[in-house]
């Protein structure tokens, strides 16, 4: 796939993310206030949500591989496959195959592993000066909240406050973070540095 192809198609995969992030608060609220099918809804949005960081990922590795192609491989491969787990058992949720029970701490894993997959490439970013300095620590806070949310939720669920402030900081760094990435990758305005570590 040529790079300005990748891209575009990474650049609004961003802002599908956003609109279907958005989408799935709305369903999450909704059935936390009436019940009812959304929930569900909830759950099913959340597929395509994850799903559409794939391209994200890619374009990511595309721009950190002269900083360290082998560890920025890893990286996005590492949170394709996070990305692809989570769609996966979801998936399985969404048509009654598996309990949310059974599957809450698999999907917990699944988010802080793509949470780490981001902070690594914005290490790798900072690095390369490939994007933004304010891009980069954004994508920094939304990768450690992934983490501090997964191991606030294993501690004491939900009531945890590292729990809180890490769903809190996801959600807000996340947005913000596809969304200006998404407007970099459609303008073409990012460095894709000659740059090795070594």
């Amino acid at each position: 796939m040529r790079e300005a192809t990748l891209f575009c198609l990474a650049g609004w995969s961003a802002y599908f993310n956003a609109t279907v992030f958005i989408l799935s608060l709305v369903a999450l609220m909704l059935f936390f206030s009436i019940g009812g099918f959304w929930g569900t809804l909830n759950d099913s949005l959340s597929i395509f949500w994850m799903l559409s960081f794939i391209p994200l990922s890619i374009a990511l590795y595309q721009i950190n591989r002269a900083v360290n192609a082998p560890i920025s491989l890893v990286s996005s491969t590492i949170g394709i496959a996070a990305a692809i787990a989570f769609a996966v058992m979801q998936f399985l949720l969404v048509f009654g195959l598996v309990r949310f029970e059974q599957t809450f701490t698999a999907v917990l894993a699944t988010t802080a592993i793509f949470g780490l997959s981001v902070l690594v490439h914005a290490l790798f970013a900072r690095a390369g000066h490939s994007l933004p300095a304010g891009l980069i620590w954004v994508m920094i806070i939304y990768g450690i909240a992934s983490l501090i949310g997964a191991l606030g939720f294993q501690i004491g669920g939900e009531q945890h406050p590292l729990a809180m402030i890490g769903l809190l900081l996801t959600a807000i760094s996340g947005l913000i973070w596809v969304i200006w990435f998404g407007r970099l990758l459609l303008a073409r305005n990012v460095t894709i540095t000659s740059a090795s570590t070594p």
